[in-house]
């Protein structure tokens, strides 16, 4: 996966972007970043200030002060990084690209994956560290709707976002609380979460049941579309399931399957060809934890058989034609 950073700052174009990263040892070569003991090579992008408000607007949900904002919006411009790393693997080598940035004049980030902006001092506090929870505030934000709580930004570390339904018993409070442990556990123990499997952040919350299910909430090449999908969890105390042995993997994907179908028809397909698609398609039977390993190189969650038609009708809404 990769997390796209964008940097308002005080200098006055591209190349005096470029001369300032140089002289901290980087080297801008043809659009990409390197050098600077970076473990990576990053697309680098300079995007003028339109000079509508629009980049104090994109700072401007509660994490910076209006002094910030002011001076984000007198930027001439900014730069657009495109890191293609999990944002957690290599955190530290981020952050000291954040402190060069910081030096050359940047006044701020947002992580364009979910809309997270800070200012600059602020968004190193975070970053600059070991604490999951400090990176996961850099980096994910929580959607509050009329009847569920959505995180959003997970998968700038590989990771599926989570999402609860407000009840009597499960307020915005709480299901926001709820929704960080669980994203704050995958971050700090990558573990292996498979849907029927059940969460509880301690012994005092009864535990619920995780699906995996696509991302509605944003369509495919949305920024803030999440590919490796949403934990919808179950009501307080629902009980979970045991998943199979093996994981079953459809190669190709159920998902790429059913959208090459659809196109040849022309037409949405009915459920007992999705179901007749599904039964005779290759498949091939391994340890979830190698094929969650082959999904993160893939880059996004394929459907589950076992749901395909419900999933389905989510994914193809989005998907491109």
């Amino acid at each position: 996966m990769s997390a796209t950073l964008f940097v308002p700052g005080s200098p006055g174009g591209e190349a005096e972007w470029h001369r300032a990263l140089e002289a901290q040892g980087f080297a801008v070569t043809g659009g990409e970043l390197s050098g600077g003991e970076l473990p990576f090579r990053a697309d680098l992008e300079w995007v003028e200030n339109p000079s509508d408000g629009s980049f104090a607007d994109a700072f401007s949900f509660g994490t910076t002060s209006d002094a910030h904002q002011r001076t984000i919006e007198a930027s001439p411009g900014a730069l657009v990084l495109s890191l293609p790393v999990d944002l957690h693997r290599e955190r530290s080598a981020i952050a000291k690209l954040g402190r060069v940035l910081a030096s050359a004049g940047a006044s701020a980030v947002r992580v364009e994956q979910s809309k997270a902006g800070y200012a600059i001092e602020r968004w190193l506090e975070l970053v600059d560290g070991s604490d999951p929870w400090t990176l996961y505030r850099a980096a994910v934000v929580v959607l509050v709707g009329k009847d569920e709580v959505t995180s959003c930004g997970m998968h700038v570390f590989s990771f599926a976002d989570a999402q609860i339904r407000l009840d009597a018993q499960t307020d915005a409070r709480a299901a926001n609380q709820l929704l960080a442990a669980l994203n704050v556990y995958q971050i700090a123990e990558d573990p292996l979460l498979l849907s029927g499997h059940t969460f509880s952040p301690d012994r005092d919350n009864p535990k619920r049941v995780l699906h995996r299910w696509p991302d509605a909430t944003y369509e495919p090449g949305h920024m803030c579309h999440n590919p490796f999908g949403i934990w919808r969890l179950g009501a307080s105390g629902s009980g979970g399931e045991s998943p199979a042995a093996l994981a079953s993997v459809f190669i190709p994907s159920l998902v790429s399957l059913l959208l090459a179908t659809e196109k040849e028809t022309g037409r949405p397909l009915a459920r007992e060809e999705i179901d007749e698609i599904t039964s005779n398609a290759t498949c091939v039977a391994m340890e979830h934890r190698d094929a969650r390993e082959m999904e993160r190189r893939r880059g996004y969650a394929d459907l589950d058989p076992e749901r395909v038609w419900e999933q389905w009708q989510i994914a193809r809404k989005g998907a491109p034609r």
